[in-house]
């Protein structure tokens, strides 16, 4: 089913899921979806959601660990008011939180935050993000199959999500700058 381009062997998926799902993973919302939907229409969706929620768990514990050391040193509690809902609803079902971030685009980074913060199991946080991210990331490969997205269109979608989410960033603190000068 692959057209065996250097680009689309699932070593590479591998790869870019640990990427995308590492400390990167704040500066590119978005960015990954694009990749699974064209590995999609090359490989199975099953075995791509598989390789790539294996990839990003396997990062994810990394992450979580690297969290937790660094919590654990500078106790940033003020954390737990930054992510609102999210916090509360850890506080409450902290298995069911990770779950619901890990299949939707919530950020992840607030759970992992959470989790590390409140040292949340790691095995449970880790099967949390496994059981939410297998079905969508299988749904996402799926719609490989459907959708045909040219690699072009897949490249400008990725390079779209960053643009905008730097864009973003560069706005607020543009707004943000102006702001005591004005007052």
């Amino acid at each position: 089913m692959s057209d065996g381009g250097p680009w689309t062997g699932l070593g590479t998926l591998a790869l870019i899921s640990a990427w995308c799902h590492g400390p990167a993973s704040p500066l590119l919302p978005a960015a990954f979806e694009p990749v699974l939907i064209t590995y999609g229409r090359l490989h199975p969706p099953l075995i791509v959601a598989l390789v790539a929620t294996v990839a990003s768990i396997g990062v994810e514990a990394i992450n979580y660990l690297g969290y937790r050391w660094l919590l654990d040193r500078r106790r940033l509690t003020r954390i737990r008011q930054v992510s609102g809902g999210v916090t509360r609803m850890f506080g409450r079902r902290p298995f069911l939180a990770c779950l619901l971030v890990a299949a939707t685009p919530l950020p992840d980074w607030s759970a992992r935050i959470l989790g590390a913060l409140t040292h949340y199991s790691v095995r449970r946080y880790l099967l949390a993000f496994a059981l939410g991210r297998l079905p969508l990331f299988w749904l996402l490969a799926a719609l490989g199959q459907v959708l045909h997205v040219s690699r072009p269109m897949v490249l400008m979608l990725v390079l779209g999500s960053v643009l905008v989410t730097y864009g973003g960033m560069a706005m607020r603190r543009w707004q943000g700058a102006r702001l005591p000068a004005a007052s």
